[in-house]
C-alpha cells in the first residue's frame, strides 16, 4: 500500500441528517477504489457548532491522480450543504508519511498559508522543522507535510496524536513556538481540525 499517492483533503459542511452508512457516500468510497484507491480515512471534526465538519482523504495514486469524472465530482457535490464541497491536493512521496498521524487517535490537519511574496526557499528550513519538532513531544505519533499542489502557498501538517491534551500540552512548549515565529512574518492566516478517523482499505 505504499507508493507515490496525491492526498485530496475533502471538507464538507455536513446536511441535516447526514450518515456516514449512506449508500450515497459507500457508492463514492467504491468509485474511489475502482480509480486505485488502497486508503480512504474520513470522519467528523471534533468542533463543536459551526465549525464542524465531515473530512474525506482520498489517496489516490500519484501516476492516475484524482477522480476527475462529471458523475464522481457532482456526486460529491451533492454531500455538500451548499453543493461546494472544498478540497487540496497534497502530494507524498510514500504513501506511509501521512498514515500514522490519520491512524492516530486524534489527528491533527492543519495549515501553514504563506503571503504570495514570500520566497518559499528562504523559510523551508522552518517549514520542515515545523513539523520535525514534533518527534520531541510526549504523545506525538508521527505524521507528515507537505505543499498543496493547487496552491503552492499552501502546507498542510498531517500530525498524530495519542490525546488533544498532548498536543496542547506541546502547544505551550518553547521549542513549538521557536518555528512559528520564524514564520509567522510570512504566513497569511492558518487553521488546524482534529478527527478520530475510520480507515478504509481497498473498497467499502
Amino acid at each position: 500500500m505504499n507508493g507515490k499517492i496525491i492526498s485530496e483533503i475533502v471538507k464538507i459542511v455536513l446536511k441535516p441528517g447526514f450518515e456516514i452508512a449512506s449508500p450515497q457516500f459507500a457508492k463514492l468510497r467504491g468509485a474511489s477504489a475502482a480509480h486505485g484507491v488502497k486508503e480512504q480515512y474520513y470522519g467528523f471534526s471534533h468542533a463543536q457548532g459551526e465549525g464542524k465538519h465531515f473530512c474525506w482523504i482520498i489517496q489516490w495514486p500519484s501516476l492516475g491522480g484524482p477522480l476527475q469524472t462529471a458523475a464522481f465530482r457532482d456526486a460529491l457535490k451533492q454531500l455538500d450543504a451548499n453543493e461546494k464541497p472544498v478540497s487540496w491536493l497534497v502530494p507524498f512521496a510514500d504513501a506511509s508519511q501521512p498514515r500514522r498521524a490519520l491512524l492516530a487517535p486524534c489527528a491533527q490537519l492543519c495549515t501553514v498559508p504563506l503571503k504570495p511574496e514570500t520566497d518559499i526557499l528562504a523559510v523551508a528550513n522552518s517549514l520542515h522543522k515545523t513539523y520535525s519538532d514534533c518527534y520531541e513531544a510526549p504523545g506525538f505519533t508521527g505524521g507528515y507535510w507537505g505543499t498543496a499542489l493547487n496552491d503552492k502557498h499552501m502546507n498542510w501538517y498531517y500530525l498524530g496524536w495519542e490525546t488533544r491534551e498532548a498536543h496542547d500540552a506541546y502547544a505551550e512548549t518553547p521549542l513549538f513556538w521557536l518555528e512559528i515565529n520564524n514564520l509567522a512574518p510570512h504566513m497569511s492566516g492558518g487553521w488546524a481540525d482534529y478527527y478520530t478517523f475510520t480507515q478504509q482499505l481497498e473498497a467499502p
